[in-house]
């Protein structure tokens, strides 16, 4: 019986100690996380008004397709794209003679619509234009050369006379047709057996194999897939004219900084402002010279030390 008791006062005394701590540390333990739950609220708020507070930052990117390559002080980074236009100085090629490989590996032919550039994909297809005649044909790029955003492409003599370009130098348009396409002029062995593709009456040429028998011997098969060339595809183009030609010297955020620039050519040449939008709606001051009377003008101001400084040069037309 007094175990029983004893139990009993033992039980009532243990419940009244324990009842009221049990809500006690539950309500602890709930203000804590409330002020845990308060603190992230506040610390996310602030992120977000600092989000709203800072310009938009827009990313874009590139697929490149070669490694990034340094020439003459300047870096260029071959890669693809989806569209490609550009406007500027056209030159002969002079770094490759007829026989030598160009940069992809491919055999140079003087009299074969080749053509070089700085940054296109190899091979490549563009069509240029000659903007004194709108004469147009298509150009296979398997080269690099014209590492300037002014002298834009570099041309076999081939193109120069399908085109009437002169050779000191003149004004083309050129346009991507397309990338990477699968050709491979190289695996010719003659240039007897280059000339059968390029002078075939057919625009589009389809080629399975080129064989050569040298002294008696049988080659083997050169080309082993079916592939197709895209090339001269003359026309004359309806839409080449333009008024005047301007080089583009320079573009800054501030207008003030684009005085500063003009005062200094202004010395020396007609310079001017030209205001624009860029596509994201901000605006932009461009540094430019012009208008030029002809060709031979342009090229003799493209040669000029104090115009070949400045990295940003560029052609274009209105």
């Amino acid at each position: 019986m007094m175990r029983f008791l004893t139990l009993l006062i033992l039980l009532a005394f243990t419940h009244c100690t324990l009842a009221p701590v049990i809500p006690v540390a539950i309500e602890a333990v709930v203000k804590k996380v409330e002020e845990q739950q308060e603190e992230q609220q506040e610390e996310q708020q602030e992120e977000q008004q600092e989000e709203q507070d800072e310009p938009k930052k827009i990313i874009t990117s590139i697929k490149l397709i070669e490694k990034p390559y340094e020439m003459n002080g300047k870096w260029f980074y071959p890669q693809e794209y989806s569209f490609f236009e550009e406007v500027g100085i056209a030159k002969t090629i002079d770094d490759l003679k007829t026989g030598e490989r160009t940069k992809n590996g491919e055999i140079y032919h003087d009299g074969v619509m080749m053509s070089a550039h700085r940054s296109l994909p190899l091979p490549s297809v563009i069509r240029v234009t000659n903007l004194s005649n709108g004469y147009s044909v298509r150009v296979r790029v398997n080269h690099r050369g014209a590492y300037s955003n002014t002298n834009i492409i570099n041309l076999s003599s081939e193109v120069f006379n399908k085109l009437k370009l002169n050779k000191s130098g003149d004004l083309v348009k050129i346009n991507l047709i397309h990338q990477n396409e699968t050709f491979i002029v190289n695996e010719a062995y003659t240039y007897d057996e280059e000339k059968k593709v390029v002078e075939a009456p057919l625009s589009s040429v389809t080629i399975e194999t080129i064989d050569s028998n040298i002294e008696g011997e049988v080659s083997e098969n050169i080309i082993n897939e079916e592939s197709d060339i895209v090339l001269d595809g003359f026309e004359i183009a309806s839409n080449y004219h333009y008024d005047e030609i301007y080089v583009n010297i320079a573009t800054f955020n501030f207008e003030e900084n684009a005085l500063q620039l003009v005062d200094i050519l202004s010395e020396k040449h007609n310079a001017k402002i030209v205001k624009h939008k860029n596509s994201d709606g901000v605006n932009k001051y461009k540094v430019v010279i012009g208008p030029f009377k002809n060709i031979d003008n342009l090229l003799r101001i493209l040669n000029d030390d104090t115009i070949d400084k400045y990295e940003d040069l560029s052609i274009f037309l209105i």
